[in-house]
């Protein structure tokens, strides 16, 4: 495990501890702003490059068969590099209906960790189409140039029809088709982990001031980021020796990191004055 890994101690979704048996206590504003169940999604599917993809067995009498790959996304449809001898590959040349499983990774109960299946048709693209989906699947997966003009390696593409999103637990719901093309990733999902890391090790004061001055959580004493978006981030706060989870709003929405940390210091002057008045 990495020293990077080793920080990640929290999931932005639930406590380490829970177990989906019992609902927090909220301490925040329900109403919060937070990113969409398809923003969601998309983020997710943007951050991953791995997935579980799931095919018609052509051999076994039309079973779902499963199997790893790798994975890129191209105007926000999955794309793949296929071997013509794969499995998974034969299945869809006899039955494009496909679904994709992508799940985040992360320490803590892996049932509180977000996970997304796209469903739809998976076929070869285009003449038309490859050099653009190529160009798309190398920038993520740079090593796949070596063999991707091979004769037995075609490009393939998912068309999204309909997509499960979960995010932990009791919150999942099916996104349409309308939703998951208009929906766009988080700006902040390449710089997400950095801030959190840089908050936690360098901020401590702050999140704890957040919390008592924004939320209920006014007798915590101790609070972890665990995530960011555009919209806002979210605590894990210490309450009486539990952990209770608090999401904040940004006044405004932000777009990059620049704009994350002036949003943090503004939040910052703010809670020092009410704790002050």
């Amino acid at each position: 495990m990495t020293e990077h890994q080793e920080k990640k101690k929290f999931t932005k979704h639930a406590s380490p501890d829970a177990d989906g048996s019992t609902r927090p206590e909220l301490l925040y504003d329900r109403n919060v702003a937070r990113p969409s169940h398809a923003e969601d999604a998309r983020t997710l599917t943007e951050k991953m490059e791995v997935a579980t993809l799931c095919t018609i067995s052509e051999k076994s009498e039309g079973h779902p068969y499963g199997s790893f790959v790798t994975y890129a996304m191209h105007e926000g449809s999955p794309i793949f590099l296929l071997s013509q001898l794969a499995e998974h590959t034969k299945n869809l040349n006899t039955n494009s209906k496909a679904s994709l499983l992508i799940a985040e990774t992360g320490s803590g109960n892996p049932l509180a960790l977000s996970r997304v299946t796209l469903v739809g048709e998976c076929l070869e693209v285009s003449k038309e189409e490859r050099d653009s989906v190529k160009n798309s699947f190398l920038e993520t997966h740079e090593s796949a140039s070596v063999y991707a003009d091979w004769e037995d390696f075609a490009f393939f593409k998912l068309d999204v029809q309909s997509v499960r999103y979960i995010g932990g637990f009791g919150r999942m719901s099916w996104v349409n088709q309308s939703k998951w093309s208009s929906a766009e990733p988080d700006p902040l999902f390449d710089n997400s982990d950095d801030i959190v890391t840089h908050m936690n090790e360098d901020h401590a004061d702050a999140l704890l001031l957040y919390c008592k001055t924004m939320s209920k959580a006014t007798d915590a004493s101790d609070a972890v980021m665990t995530h960011i978006d555009r919209y806002g981030f979210e605590m894990m706060a210490t309450v009486d020796s539990e952990k209770k989870p608090i999401r904040l709003a940004f006044e405004s929405d932000v777009t990059d990191s620049d704009e994350a940390r002036i949003e943090l210091v503004r939040m910052v002057k703010k809670a020092r004055k009410m704790l002050s008045d």
